[in-house]
């Protein structure tokens, strides 16, 4: 691919032309799908981009971007950044001092806006003298105007956009991403999962994060590919959504695979018993399979995967945190492939995924993409170490951080702060974050993520969060975990909801599911907590606040 291709402009052009007849983007409103097609995706982001030219918004000046995920943000996205503009997505779930926050940070000139949440500017307006212009999407997308679009060239090194990280660990930073880092993760994403017009994809997680906007709305597009948005994150709205865009391909964090994989489950095991006899026959007859490299589920399960909307699923992708392997098997026993991926917001993001012709690893994310490089440093005699990335989709830097981004930065390469190690075939494997790490006094380390993946199985624990503890006599470190209850399946099953019986049924879940672990990875004390951790939009626990106490962990504890 040419260098001038490497830009978000010209990937709109495209679509404007190659594609200008695909349905490229719809969402189901008042019961009927509204259908963008390329040309009138291109159309609609020119025109938005001749009005932002008309206010006097230039090459380079930033634009907020704040809505829910719907056809209109892409096409907003594609307007900003596609005439040189820099777009800064806000996560929608904010509240307006974090909003205010991100937008004295980035100096952005003016917002789109979703009327949704217009009225928070009102309280924030007046502390934001950069902020010239807040536009209501829908407005804007519903006038016709005939400002001409900005002519200027875009340089494949030009800053795109503007990311601030979903804040896990604390304050956000702010992600430079170019054309080229992000078009070049493109490019190679379509490639190594075999994107066409042909597909259909399902989009569940919001826009504002970049596995999303990279990998669920780009690279589709860049395509030719349909992304159908789900009204809402209801499982109802996403089965019907499947159905009716005959989805090829979703992309989704963990947790909902785990509870999609617990409900197909829990459907079975309602079922009469000659259908759950039919179902562990059938099942057994997969597992033989396995033994033979053999996937037998595509076909035994065929039936299922069609009441159940997913008959038309070539894979689907998952990102974001770990991915159980039990969770990844048992999908893939019932004919349907997990790709897990890797990647951070500072990688564009992908770094690594499974690949469609190649059997299921399931306890890996997969070989590095094409042009990325992934290599262990300072490992330990194990062979974990450090993951560093090189390739063209590292990120710029961290806006106007430049000691937060000579931390991560180094001869070209990026240090993620994930320790992990590459095996005999090339595929990654994570082991956590390196700041999490529990070391015990024998010098083992022990990852509060595998720990949690391992608990998290159990379908009574909705959540799990591990913590390193000391004990105050002998100042031995062991493993603690704070547990949340599915309190739904609780309630199907008819278990007592009162914290006696939780706490002994918590400690007995996760007894059962770290017998499966070494014995010093075993947790030795439980915390019962009633609510759910406070997580980032794509569902990921914010650790720092239990760290640093801004959250209490949990209300009770039992030892074990």
């Amino acid at each position: 691919m040419s260098d001038t291709a490497l830009t978000i402009q010209a990937l709109k052009e495209q679509l404007g032309d190659a594609f200008a007849e695909n349905v490229v983007l719809r969402i189901k409103r008042d019961g009927e799908y509204v259908e963008f097609t390329g040309a009138e995706a291109a159309h609609r982001a020119d025109a938005l981009a001749g009005l932002l030219a008309s206010l006097g918004l230039q090459h380079g000046d930033r634009v907020a971007l704040l809505a829910a995920n719907q056809p209109e943000w892409g096409i907003a996205y594609l307007a900003i950044v596609g005439h040189g503009m820099t777009a800064v997505p806000i996560d929608r779930l904010l509240k307006p001092g974090e909003y205010q926050r991100i937008l004295e940070d980035s100096g952005a000139r003016a917002i789109v806006v979703s009327d949704a949440f217009r009225d928070d500017f009102h309280s924030i307006a007046g502390s934001l003298p950069e902020l010239k212009h807040v536009l209501s999407l829908e407005e804007v997308m519903a006038s016709e105007t005939d400002a001409a679009a900005p002519e200027s060239q875009v340089n494949p090194d030009d800053l795109a956009v503007l990311i601030y990280t979903s804040g896990t660990t604390g304050r956000p930073k702010g992600v430079m991403l170019s054309h080229r880092n992000i078009m070049s993760n493109v490019v190679a994403a379509s490639q190594v999962i075999s994107i066409s017009s042909d597909d259909s994809f399902v989009s569940v997680l919001p826009l504002h994060h970049t596995f999303e906007c990279t990998a669920g709305f780009l690279a589709p597009v860049f395509n030719g590919a349909m992304v159908s948005y789900v009204g809402s994150l209801n499982s109802r709205d996403i089965v019907e959504t499947m159905k009716d865009s005959k989805a090829t391909i979703m992309l989704a964090v963990p947790l909902l695979y785990e509870k999609m994989y617990q409900g197909i489950m829990r459907k079975v095991g309602s079922q009469p018993a000659v259908t759950r006899t039919v179902f562990n026959l059938l099942m057994g007859v997969v597992k033989l399979g396995e033994k033979f490299n053999k996937r037998m589920g595509t076909a035994l399960f065929r039936s299922l995967r069609d009441k159940g909307g997913l008959g038309t699923i070539r894979f689907f992708v998952s990102g974001a945190a770990a991915l159980p392997p039990e969770v990844a098997e048992g999908f893939d026993r019932l004919g349907l492939r997990i790709l897990q991926g890797y990647g951070l917001t500072e990688t564009s993001p992908v770094v690594s995924v499974h690949r469609v012709e190649q059997p299921p690893k399931p306890d890996s994310v997969g070989p590095p993409i094409n042009g990325v490089e992934v290599e262990v440093v300072n490992p330990d005699d194990t062979g974990v170490g450090e993951l560093i990335v090189r390739g063209e989709n590292v990120m710029m830097g961290y806006y106007n951080n430049p000691e937060a981004t000579a931390e991560v930065l180094k001869d070209g390469a990026l240090y993620t702060g994930d320790s992990g190690w590459i095996d005999d075939e090339g595929h990654v494997h994570i082991a956590g974050r390196l700041k999490n790490v529990i070391v015990t006094r024998a010098g083992k380390n022990i990852y509060p993520e595998e720990i949690e993946g391992e608990l998290v199985l159990s379908p009574y624990i909705a959540e799990a969060l591990v913590f390193g503890a000391e004990n105050a006599d002998t100042g031995e470190e062991y493993v603690r975990a704070v547990v949340v209850p599915d309190f739904e399946v609780l309630e199907e099953e008819g278990v007592q909801d009162d914290d006696e019986t939780l706490t002994a049924l918590m400690n007995h879940e996760v007894r059962e599911r770290c017998g499966n672990l070494a014995d010093y990875k075993r947790v030795r004390e439980v915390e019962l907590r009633r609510e759910e951790f406070s997580k980032t939009s794509t569902r990921k626990i914010k650790r720092f606040l239990f760290k640093t106490g801004q959250e209490s962990p949990a209300e009770d504890t039992a030892g074990q």
